[in-house]
């Protein structure tokens, strides 16, 4: 990649997937509407999957290669945790965040619930996640698989896939396209200063973006 993806944020990648890409297929790489556990965070890395659903027996190898999965998040990776079933409460806790942070992950994506929030904010590293629950994961009922294609939403969230997450949501850049993305991406910060720059100026919307002509 000729451009470092750590230097934009989400609404610019989605942006410039949109002008290299086309209209509407920024939704295609984009996990929207999840919550940050500290809105300051960003994270990019490399994508490690897990996905979670309810096992057909209840066993302690169940529970021990749940664990497991977790433990083997490479370090620099993101994360992406997807519940597809209900498996009883939060899918990831402090406990399970704490691990990831000392493994030296660079975030977390949960799609599915997770609780403990304050533990997350002291013992996490940055988190994503859909929903907050009290109960916790009945971890015996629960089947992991790990390094595997997930959709998510419609989105396709593949092993090793570049990911970028921030407060606005988290953006999977696509593997073929990822050169041309980033540098529109780098085009895209570059006109939202001059723009930032023009209304601080006094100019109105119309004038600003180009609409003068097409003004009312």
């Amino acid at each position: 990649m000729t451009e470092n993806p750590t230097l934009f944020p989400t609404p610019a990648l989605a942006n410039a997937a949109e002008h290299v890409l086309g209209a509407w297929t920024p939704r295609s790489f984009i996990i929207e509407g999840l919550t940050a556990v500290r809105a300051g965070d960003r994270a990019t890395g490399p994508a490690y999957t897990i996905r979670l659903r309810k096992a057909a027996t209840r066993s302690r190898q169940n529970a021990a290669r749940a664990l497991a999965a977790f433990d083997a998040a490479p370090a620099g990776s993101i994360v992406v945790v997807q519940a597809t079933d209900d498996l009883g409460g939060a899918v990831v806790g402090d406990i399970i965040a704490h691990r990831l942070r000392k493994l030296g992950v660079a975030g977390v994506v949960v799609e599915g619930p997770v609780r403990d929030i304050d533990g997350l904010d002291g013992f996490g590293p940055p988190i994503w996640y859909r929903d907050a629950a009290t109960a916790g994961l009945e971890m015996a009922e629960t089947e992991a698989e790990t390094r595997i294609e997930l959709d998510i939403d419609g989105v396709r969230v593949v092993p090793g896939a570049v990911a970028m997450a921030d407060r606005d949501g988290v953006f999977f850049l696509p593997t073929g396209d990822a050169d041309a993305i980033l540098a529109r991406a780098a085009a895209v910060v570059a006109r939202e200063e001059t723009l930032h720059a023009a209304l601080a100026g006094g100019r109105s919307l119309c004038e600003a973006l180009g609409f003068s002509d097409a003004a009312p």
